[in-house]
Parts: C-alpha cells; sequence; structure tokens
C-alpha cells in the first residue's frame, strides 16, 4: 500500500509542477519573443510519475508595432494552457481521492487490530 502513496504523491508534485509551467507561460503571454514550455507527465521507472519539460520552438505571430518596426509576439497558446490547467486540476482532484481513501483504509485495518 505504501507504494500506492507514493505513486500518488508523485502525481500531485508532477501536477504541481506542470501548474507552474502554464502559470510562467500565461504570465509571459504578452512578452514579444517569449517561448512558452510544455510539461508532459509520464510514468517513471519506479512506478511514479515524472514531468519533462520542453520548450516549444513554434515561432509566434509576427506584427508591425507601428513604427515600421516588425516583433514577434509570444507562442503562448491560452486554449492549450487553459486545457493542461483543467488536465492538472483533475490530477490533483484523483489523487487526493486516492490518499483520502488509503487513509480510510489504513483507519479501518487499525480499528480491526485494536
Amino acid at each position: 500500500m505504501i507504494s500506492s502513496v507514493n505513486s500518488s504523491i508523485s502525481a500531485l508534485n508532477a501536477a504541481s509542477r506542470m501548474l507552474e509551467v502554464s502559470a510562467h507561460n500565461v504570465a509571459n503571454a504578452n512578452t514579444d519573443g517569449f517561448k512558452s514550455s510544455v510539461a508532459s507527465a509520464q510514468e517513471d521507472i519506479n512506478g511514479g510519475v515524472k514531468v519533462t519539460i520542453s520548450q516549444n520552438t513554434r515561432p509566434g505571430t509576427v506584427y508591425n508595432t507601428g513604427d515600421g518596426i516588425l516583433a514577434e509576439s509570444s507562442n503562448t497558446d491560452y486554449a492549450r494552457e487553459a486545457v493542461d490547467q483543467i488536465s492538472a486540476r483533475a490530477m490533483f482532484a484523483a489523487n487526493v481521492a486516492s490518499l483520502k481513501t488509503y487513509g480510510e483504509m489504513y483507519k479501518s485495518i487499525i480499528d480491526i487490530i485494536v
């Protein structure tokens, strides 16, 4: 049962990291030339969850600043960030429920023994 707790804690840490990356992307969405990052969750070799972060190299939209200078906007995609945040929220909820169930089962076992 301890491995299930470790897996859930690992997943909670991964969801937190995914939210951090998304928040960073949204905070810098109006920064010209900013390249967003992508956080991907994968199963770890030990049964936990690990997050791999890579940079999105897709170019942002090029626009005229008004004085004849061309600038590249951020490549942050708000729709993708919203989906990533919803996914991380679901990941939090599922793993908190798993930990809660573990606690209830542990309490029942203690009650049976005592």
